[in-house]
């Protein structure tokens, strides 16, 4: 059951990213690294929280570093 689940959401992290890649603009800029930033986030953090064990706090640890340095992208403009 939890090999099918994390597939599930595998899948929907894949979905999320394939239509956040479709409606954004051209380009790599802050706004849309951000938002495929925050979507691989949530969906390692979700598969790693399905996965437990003790190894989870360092892998938890760095991800919650990786979206706060998305969160404090500004643009430039």
């Amino acid at each position: 059951m939890a090999q099918q689940l994390m597939w599930i959401i595998a899948g929907f992290g894949a979905i999320a990213l394939v239509g956040t890649f479709y409606k954004m603009k051209p380009g790599f800029g802050p706004f849309n690294l951000r938002g495929i930033g925050i979507i691989l986030v949530g969906t390692f953090a979700a598969l790693l929280a399905l996965q437990g064990g003790e190894s989870m706090t360092a892998a938890m640890g760095i991800l919650g570093a990786i979206a706060g340095y998305l969160f404090g992208i500004k643009d430039s403009t």
